[in-house]
């Protein structure tokens, strides 16, 4: 009780102190936890933050402010756990929303309009997470959320407006942008097994990767993305020393190998997947931009393309709604 008094009084001084035109641009240093984003192009700020209760359930809020020179015009997001579904699939506003923390911003054109992909994690409750890529855009001063740009499936013509990674709370996974590959890159989703389907209690990453490249006015489906990090130039090597006491180290490049390149210094050339128990299907697919062919651990049998964001493998192409 005494928690939800807090917020209730730190909710209060944020709607006083958001609609200064210098909060925009102030660096809020100190706040450690509140977390806060800008959109690339300067349209909007975001103010963010979580309560977890003693049942391991987050409650979330979130202040959009655009700026103005006289008075900011600050949208509080209200989380609504009543009337919309965990994995809502239409526009949304910001009175009826499914709470998140977001922690990226990334502007896209379509036409004359600019929309916004955001990033964001929800803790849910104790047994699953779920990483959530959306679309942020405004009607006149109205905030919208959730536009057709996610292609379903690899082939497939149905688009989502939003896009949910669930998977078990145990699990660590990794929604981001890769600016070295131009796309966003994601752990592909799978049950332990295959009776688990569809309970996302279960759905761990299979050590392969997706994504979504901005492709013709959408986020187009690519699989088995070969992701890695940055390149650092230089990496500390340490090396033996007939002395325990002595610790040396020599200053070696940073270079990436592909462990399935068979022309690696390594002797590479086998796949790097790790073993999963229970493989239903080693059929090897190629629809992904450049690399080789890989085997994925344990797919279900159904024909058709997979979705990392849909659970399961898309039986039957739909048409393209209509926005």
């Amino acid at each position: 009780m005494e928690r939800e008094m807090v917020n209730m009084d730190l909710k209060e001084e944020m709607k006083n102190l958001l609609v200064y035109p210098g909060v925009v641009s102030y660096p809020f240093s100190s706040w450690t936890t509140m977390s806060t984003i800008s959109s690339p192009d300067g349209a909007f700020r975001l103010f963010n933050w979580n309560i977890e209760d003693e049942f391991g359930t987050h409650t979330h809020f979130c202040y959009l402010v655009k700026p103005d020179e006289r008075e900011n015009d600050v949208i509080e997001l209200t989380e609504d756990k009543l009337t919309i579904t965990p994995r809502p699939d239409h526009t949304l506003t910001a009175e009826h929303w499914y709470g998140a923390l977001y922690y990226n911003i990334i502007p896209v054109k379509k036409g004359n309009k600019t929309l916004y992909t955001i990033f964001g994690f929800n803790g849910n409750d104790r047994s699953t997470n779920r990483k959530i890529l959306d679309v942020f855009y405004f009607k006149g001063k109205t905030l919208r959320m959730g536009y057709p740009l996610f292609q379903e499936a690899p082939g497939s013509n149905h688009l989502l407006r939003r896009v949910f990674f669930e998977y078990s709370e145990k699990a660590i996974i990794s929604v981001r942008m890769n600016e070295k590959l131009g796309a966003i890159v994601f752990d592909h989703l799978v049950p332990e097994t295959p009776q688990l389907e569809g309970i996302w209690d279960y759905y761990i990453p299979d050590m392969t990767y997706d994504g979504y490249k901005w492709e013709n006015g959408i986020w187009v489906y690519y699989e088995d993305f070969v992701a890695y990090n940055d390149e650092n130039e230089t990496v500390r090597k340490y090396i033996p020393t007939d002395d325990e006491d002595e610790i040396a180290f020599v200053e070696v490049d940073d270079i990436w190998t592909n462990p399935v390149d068979p022309d690696a210094p390594n002797g590479g050339g086998t796949n790097a997947v790790a073993p999963v128990e229970n493989v239903q299907d080693k059929n090897k697919r190629t629809n992904k931009p450049g690399g080789k062919e890989r085997q994925r651990p344990f797919v279900n049998k159904l024909k058709g393309p997979r979705s990392a964001v849909t659970g399961e493998r898309v039986k039957n192409k739909r048409k393209k709604k209509k926005n």
